[in-house]
């Protein structure tokens, strides 16, 4: 059976790294969003909250009712909603909004006074990312969201870098000095905020000097997105074996549509995956810029006299990739029906449906 393993130790590791680049009392946001990136939210908070980890976030309201079912810690929720139903539910659920503009914040207040029950909230600053968030420029819309709500304390304040991976720093400049000159702004009208975040995975490292007292920590736990050559450990080894091997002759074809026409004598293992568990996949290609568009055009014209081969443990995989079924390259290796193949792969590109694996000192802990 396929699954995915998660080595504790890697991830101990990770999380001790990330803790090292700031003092104690530091609060470092882990967001959990996507099932834990992919790794099984329960078994991966248990071991964030074993290395003293007691602040949390997540994306979506469906991502809260899971997280509630386990654990009852401080939990942001990074999108802000305004839905009467889902609102009222989320302030039984006791989590920290998210809150971008007046209208939100009066429902919230409204529900809150119905219920007699304070409410925590984070306000959210748009410095260019031009998705949630109060503009950075609209201090007035701010000011009058906090002085009209009488059940909500705010205690955070934050903003997200869009471009933190970026080689070149000038724009994440631009956003977090937008956002001091907020915070700036409005303690000059006595509004003062517990938690001030703007650093993501990639900030955090990058950025020492934009870490404030709190950063939202995600993708880096997992050994990814930090912009940086780190010391991190990339999380993640899926676990398949070979259900049987073939031999095949110059001139057969693999796989559908003839995909693939055999230009030598090759022997190939069968592995019982696929593009179902995410076997082959990659994430969408998003870059609009007009150089990363030459950049894009570049490679694929290589890929038109350079065969392009997925690979598994350098190991190149031969035709397309099927639902269920993968041919590998194994010619003069030795390889026997029911052996194991380990390989890496993102957590967050497997499917649901394989089973997570959590081992320390290679011996299973949890499934």
């Amino acid at each position: 059976m396929n699954e995915l393993i998660i080595n504790i130790e890697d991830l101990v590791h990770n999380i001790n790294v990330i803790k090292s680049k700031e003092e104690e009392n530091y609060t470092i946001i882990a967001v959990v969003k996507g099932n834990a990136y992919g790794c099984d939210l329960k078994q991966y908070v248990e071991i964030l909250k074993d290395m003293d980890i007691e602040y949390f976030a997540v994306a979506s309201y469906a991502e809260v009712i899971e997280f509630r079912k386990y654990f009852t810690d401080k939990l942001l929720l990074l999108t802000p909603y305004s839905d009467e139903k889902i609102v009222n539910d989320l302030i039984d659920k006791d989590i920290i909004f998210t809150i971008d503009s007046i209208r939100q914040a009066k429902i919230i207040d409204k529900i809150a006074k119905e219920k007699d029950k304070k409410i925590y909230a984070h306000i959210k600053i748009d410095t260019g990312l031009n998705r949630y968030g109060y503009k950075f420029n609209d201090i007035e819309s701010i000011i009058n969201t906090i002085n009209n709500t009488e059940k909500i304390k705010y205690y955070g304040i934050y903003s997200h870098l869009s471009n933190s991976l970026a080689k070149n720093s000038k724009f994440s400049e631009l956003q977090y000095k937008r956002f001091i000159n907020v915070i700036d702004k409005l303690s000059e009208n006595n509004i003062d905020f517990k938690l001030k975040h703007i650093c993501n995975s990639s900030g955090y490292f990058k950025y020492p000097n934009m870490h404030l007292n709190a950063a939202r920590i995600g993708s880096a736990f997992i050994g990814q997105a930090t912009g940086i050559k780190t010391d991190l450990k990339k999380i993640g080894t899926f676990h398949t074996h070979i259900t049987k091997i073939i031999d095949v002759k110059k001139g057969d074809y693999i796989g559908y549509a003839k995909s693939y026409k055999v230009k030598r004598n090759m022997t190939l293992a069968v592995l019982p995956t696929g593009y179902f568990d995410g076997i082959g996949k990659t994430l969408i290609e998003q870059r609009f810029m007009f150089k990363s568009k030459v950049k894009r055009l570049l490679i694929d014209t290589k890929k038109l006299f350079k065969k392009d081969y997925y690979t598994i443990n350098n190991m190149n995989v031969i035709g397309q990739i099927g639902m269920h079924d993968v041919m590998l390259d194994i010619t003069g290796k030795e390889y026997n029906v029911n052996d194991d193949l380990y390989f890496y792969i993102k957590p967050t590109l497997i499917d649901s449906s394989i089973k997570r694996v959590y081992k320390e000192n290679n011996k299973k802990i949890v499934e």
